[in-house]
């Protein structure tokens, strides 16, 4: 047998006995469709595009149509200028694996000598590559890492597919093959023993959250105004239906917000309009409105995740950098520091002192710029929305906690925060 011919680009082919039969012929990666499975596979879709980037592909599918519609949705999926074709001989015939010809009643990929396969590679200019430097990345590699077959190794290795944007559900078997596609082994050694860095959301997430403002105005009414009746859920349905930033962000506008006092005189005009909305007069709204910052930015009024400082400590323990990403107001920093978690934070990002909210790019970018832009980062939070999705377009692995375990936007996720002390084992 003739020497295997060693190819750069990545090799996709329809089925796996197209696979078989091409892998006695090159050494390259090879991956399969699955027919029109590929239609359908989303993670296969995003693996494909990412070889693409990395690499590039050479599409070799039948002769028939149905390869040539395989092969043009794979071509308007990865980009024209990244895939080469490689076409086979519309040649008569039947393999001797099926009972029947096929629809058009010709040879696949499976069924053609190696020399007319050589050809159609070397037709569509595959890029021979030199042998490979070092050694390759193995199964046992994957268990002395802690990503296949030890405790927690399912979590890990989820963890860590996230984190280079592959498929969460490739066996350890597929995962080797497509870490030698993008990988050396120095390099994939030197990428597990750089931590990720951590972006925490604070309310929902590290404490409670929206109560604290709807309580805190209650208090204010009752010292201001005695004897009369709150009406907690109005004030809560009126709060809703109000200007604020943190359920409504003004595009563009916070950054005229930047100060403290700026921040709040805007915040308590709109209190005024929620407490006037809920019957109170000028005067007492614009009172009551003046007596909130004052109780808000109190540490006391601020109540902790019961798991939230031993989770923390546990991880910088581990050695994971870690920064507090909050659209809060401006003492939001004080008010982290009175509640003893200052120490586990190398920074802290606040939207009232910055200028941008949750999920604008902005805030995202400003916060990998104070963590010195890593080369990968994730985004732990509570909130679809802002945390998971903005995080996600800024290009952060979004993990949600909480309800957010379960979106659809949480590439990674845990009910509890304890429960991300295992997802980053």
């Amino acid at each position: 047998m003739s020497e295997k011919l060693r190819i750069r680009q990545a090799i996709v082919v329809e089925g796996r006995y197209d696979a078989a039969k091409l892998a006695d012929l090159v050494d390259a990666p090879i991956f399969t469709t699955n027919g029109f499975g590929i239609f359908r596979d989303k993670e296969m879709q995003e693996l494909l595009r990412r070889l693409g980037r990395r690499r590039g592909l050479i599409l070799l599918t039948d002769s028939d149509a149905a390869g040539f519609r395989i092969r043009r949705f794979l071509t308007d999926l990865v980009g024209a200028d990244r895939v080469a074709q490689a076409y086979i001989p519309a040649v008569p015939g039947k393999e001797s694996r099926k009972a029947a010809p096929s629809k058009e009643g010709t040879l696949g990929v499976e069924g053609l000598p190696p020399a007319v396969l050589r050809q159609a590679l070397e037709q569509a200019g595959a890029s021979l590559c030199a042998p490979r430097e070092g050694r390759a990345i193995t199964c046992t590699d994957l268990y002395e890492f802690g990503l296949s077959g030890t405790q927690g190794s399912a979590q890990a290795r989820r963890a860590l597919l996230a984190r280079i944007g592959l498929p969460p559900r490739l066996s350890k078997n597929a995962l080797c093959h497509v870490l030698n596609t993008l990988y050396t082994y120095e390099e994939f050694c030197q990428m597990l023993t750089e931590k990720p860095v951590l972006f925490w959301d604070f309310h929902g997430t590290l404490a409670e959250h929206d109560p604290i403002w709807y309580d805190a105005a209650r208090l204010a009414i009752e010292r201001l105004c005695p004897g009369r009746p709150v009406d907690y859920q109005r004030i809560r349905r009126t709060f809703h239906q109000s200007n604020l930033l943190w359920w409504k962000p003004v595009t563009g506008e916070e950054r005229r917000l930047c100060t403290p006092d700026a921040w709040w005189a805007f915040f308590e005009q709109e209190f005024r309009w929620i407490f006037s909305q809920c019957g109170y007069t000028t005067e007492e709204s614009a009172a009551i409105a003046s007596a909130i910052r004052p109780i808000i930015v109190q540490p006391s009024w601020h109540r902790l995740k019961p798991d939230a400082v031993s989770t923390l400590a546990a991880l910088q323990k581990r050695g994971y950098r870690q920064y507090l990403l909050s659209n809060n107001f401006p003492e939001t920093p004080q008010v982290v520091e009175g509640l003893g978690l200052a120490p586990y934070f190398s920074g802290m990002i606040v939207s009232a002192l910055v200028g941008y909210d949750k999920p604008q790019k902005g805030i995202f970018r400003l916060a990998l710029e104070q963590a010195g832009n890593p080369s990968c980062a994730y985004m732990i939070g509570d909130n679809p929305s802002d945390d998971l999705a903005g995080a996600a377009a800024a290009g952060l692995v979004p993990v949600g906690v909480a309800e957010a375990a379960h979106a659809p936007q949480a590439q990674l996720g845990s009910e509890t925060l304890t429960g991300l002390l295992e997802l980053f084992a």
